[in-house]
């Protein structure tokens, strides 16, 4: 690693309260995801709708989620960004109590939406509301415990929500929202700093539709991209399409919904390539790590799921190393140690068989969810740190906007790849597929290294 930086400020504790608030709300918004997906049995029979028409109601949330991301920065100048936090949260709240008491699948899917779309709103706006609380120089240590609480979500979630629905009907799983989310509302009345009200630039009526448009209907066609029909098709062509319209429209216009420009700075960029690339990886190997367990190595749904298990810890503990180490060395640097420890992880995968122990392979995977822990959030930590403060609200929606589309697309070139040499037998498909995703993880370290080096340069500039 570089040479130290001069020793990060401490942090107040009224900023980590608050910080904790934030995580409280993305916990929730998280949880909300997995638990659902949970339960979609319970409503399908309880509802008496086909598997494929109830599937939308998980659907539904993730593609309100990715319709609100780009609204944020508006929202967040004209109100505040801790105000459109709180409206946000308490949005959600009432959506809950809507799902919880919808009387058909219709209904449920149209409020589910809605809630992603609240969801959004929290997850930008709470990464707003601590970078703006915390300054560049504490970003990373802030954004490590916000990382640590959300990352336990999915983790609990399907805990929880089969525990609850041995008991109780599915509603149950909306009506746990409030108590959570309640004490995040009183918590965040008392610590939560409001932000300051601009008057923000005219609302480009014009991208925010091609973008609302193109993005929720581009991450759901490259998560349908495995198995297309031709309606899947055709939803990624107007989806890409309408992203196009909406680059080309926000690189001309004066005040664009989204500023693309930013992405032209050598840090901001590099980090959003890190992001988009990191986010591919990860989410590939959370589609075809199971199946990995399963159809490779012999192992049991319930086994694989426990197998897994210390990934996802070594991944929520190495963020809060993660962020320390961010505010002490810079993001690229930890990132790209991070990024390199996940190839190293990942090269030996295609020559790994039923007759491999079952420490080496637990190893190997502890190994590459520290890894994890170490690239993705150090590189968005470097993205917020890299912008002024009236520009925070684009970096943070920007970042969450490439995560998801590299998460859809690094997920379907898994499947993809994997399904095509599934043919020639299991050991030939994940050979296929580990190579598609060591080559995601060597394209991730490229952005990394290119990072790092934007931040050094910029360090340089600075002090020139």
């Amino acid at each position: 690693m570089t040479a130290l930086r001069t020793a990060p400020p401490p942090i107040p504790r009224t900023v980590w309260i608050a910080s904790g608030v934030m995580a409280l709300g993305g916990f929730l918004g998280n949880m909300d995801a997995s638990i659902v997906a949970v339960g979609l049995e319970s409503m399908r029979d309880s509802l008496g709708v086909a598997l494929v028409e109830i599937q939308w109601v998980a659907t539904a949330y993730l593609l309100g989620l990715s319709a609100a991301l780009p609204l944020t920065p508006w929202l967040g100048r004209k109100f505040g960004a801790g105000r459109l936090w709180l409206g946000a949260l308490a949005a959600f709240l009432l959506t809950s109590v809507v799902c919880a008491l919808a009387p058909d699948a219709g209904t449920l899917i149209a409020v589910r939406a809605g809630q992603g779309m609240a969801a959004g709103v929290m997850v930008t706006a709470g990464q707003t509301v601590i970078g703006l609380a915390v300054g560049p120089e504490r970003l990373g240590r802030t954004m490590g415990t916000l990382a640590l609480v959300v990352g336990l979500a999915p983790v609990v979630g399907p805990s929880v929500g089969g525990f609850l629905l041995a008991h109780c009907s599915w509603p149950v799983l909306f009506w746990l929202n409030l108590p959570i989310g309640l004490l995040a509302f009183g918590l965040a009345l008392r610590y939560v700093p409001r932000g300051d009200r601009q008057q923000p630039p005219p609302m480009d009526w014009r991208g925010l539709a091609m973008v609302s448009l193109g993005l929720p209907l581009l991450v759901y066609a490259l998560t349908e991209l495995a198995t297309p029909s031709s309606l899947d098709i055709a939803l990624a062509a107007v989806g890409a399409a309408a992203m196009g319209l909406f680059t080309w429209w926000s690189l001309r216009t004066t005040h664009p919904v989204l500023q693309l420009r930013l992405a032209a700075r050598p840090v901001l960029g590099s980090a959003l390539a890190s992001v988009l690339l990191g986010g591919a990886g990860m989410f590939g190997a959370v589609l075809l790590l199971p199946l990995w367990f399963q159809l490779r190595l012999g192992a049991g749904t319930a086994e694989s799921g426990v197998l897994l298990a210390p990934m996802g810890l070594a991944t929520t503990v190495s963020v809060v190393v993660a962020g320390r180490l961010t505010d002490r060395y810079g993001g690229g640097t930890v990132a790209l140690t991070g990024s390199l420890v996940v190839l190293a992880s990942t090269v030996p995968m295609p020559w790994l068989g039923p007759e491999t122990p079952t420490w080496l392979i637990q190893a190997l995977l502890l190994v590459r969810g520290a890894g994890l822990g170490l690239s993705i959030l150090p590189a968005s930590t470097a993205a917020y740190a890299s912008v002024a403060a009236a520009e925070l609200g684009h970096a943070t929606a920007l970042v969450n906007i490439v995560l998801r589309v590299g998460g859809a697309l690094g997920g379907a070139l898994c499947v993809i790849v994997l399904s095509r040499g599934l043919s020639a037998g299991p050991a030939t498909g994940f050979g296929w597929a580990f190579g598609v995703l060591a080559a995601l993880c060597v394209l991730g370290a490229l952005a990394t290294a290119w990072l790092r080096r934007a931040e050094r340069s910029s360090t340089v500039d600075a002090k020139a």
